[in-house]
């Protein structure tokens, strides 16, 4: 599972911090294009990205390639 969830301590959030600053994270857009192999558009990322912080905001756990490809489904569905 690929599970995106809030920082268990505020030492893990300097952790993530740290991690970003010397480069070591990527963009919500650049993970979405390694998932689909297809450049995602703008508001897909947005839509990913409201989902990402209602978990946050619920305190929940999700899988985020489970919920990437489930969104591209439905967008497909409905296109």
């Amino acid at each position: 599972m690929s599970g995106v969830r809030k920082p268990k301590d505020d030492a893990e959030k300097q952790r993530a911090r740290i991690a970003i600053s010397q480069g070591k994270g990527t963009s919500l857009a650049d993970f979405i294009e390694d998932i689909l192999s297809v450049k995602p558009e703008e508001e897909f990322v947005d839509a990913v990205q409201n989902r990402i912080e209602l978990a946050h905001e619920q305190d929940e756990s999700i899988d985020i390639t489970a919920l990437i490809s489930e969104m591209a489904a439905m967008q497909t569905q409905w296109a």
